[in-house]
């Protein structure tokens, strides 16, 4: 048998016909750069001629109103809420209630007292409403900020908030909450009174509810 000879090895190209073909690549490589740098300037336009809402939210209108957008359509997990602030000597919190599929984790102090309430003091969202999450995070930070001064001492051990010390910190504090809605809804940033869970919760840290429209306590 005779084994046929192998297929020559192609020689490189060389002279005009290599130089033509390198040329095109080059041409080709060219207006794909063109085409691409096209493309980025047209989206660029479009970006400028429809930018992104969020931009500006904090800047005020011509005349004087906050420009942050007005919500329009109803969103199921979202609204209606609740946003409360809490002020303690000048400084202010703020939060809106609990959606999460957990209930939030609450300072010692106040889930102790809550899992002291019966029936006719509870309600449903027990736990999730924006005073109740407002009095645990400053509770917190008040032992947060006693156990860091605590740990420069020699031997300190640390030393849980008592329900007198809670008291002490919170005195003089005031709470106020009020309702968000969609545009129109006649409720949006109207007072939200708290439910008969976070009263007897406030009342137990000496916090008062205060309706800013009637300056009164609620």
């Amino acid at each position: 048998m005779h084994t046929a000879p192998p297929p020559p090895e192609t020689a490189p190209q060389s002279g005009p016909a290599a130089q033509g073909t390198t040329q095109g690549t080059a041409r080709d490589t060219t207006q794909d750069a063109a085409q691409a740098t096209a493309r980025w300037e047209h989206d660029a336009a479009d970006r400028r001629a429809s930018p992104d809402p969020r931009l500006g939210w904090t800047a005020t209108t011509g005349n004087g109103q906050h420009g942050a957008p007005v919500p329009h359509h109803r969103r199921d997990g979202i609204l209606p809420a609740i946003a409360a602030a809490l002020s303690v000597r000048g400084d202010t919190l703020t939060c809106t209630g609990s959606k999460g599929d957990q209930p939030p984790a609450l300072h010692a102090l106040v889930q102790d007292y809550l899992d002291t309430l019966t029936t006719e003091h509870r309600e449903r969202h027990t736990g999730r409403c924006p005073e109740t999450v407002l009095l645990s995070r400053f509770l917190t930070a008040t032992e947060n900020a006693r156990a860091g001064k605590r740990a420069h001492r020699k031997n300190a051990k640390p030393k849980p908030l008592t329900h007198t010390e809670a008291k002490r910190a919170l005195k003089h504090a005031k709470l106020t909450a009020r309702h968000i809605r969609e545009d129109g809804d006649p409720l949006h940033g109207s007072y939200a009174a708290p439910c008969r869970t976070c009263t007897a919760l406030l009342g137990h840290f000496g916090v008062r509810a205060v309706d800013p429209a009637q300056e009164e306590p609620r």
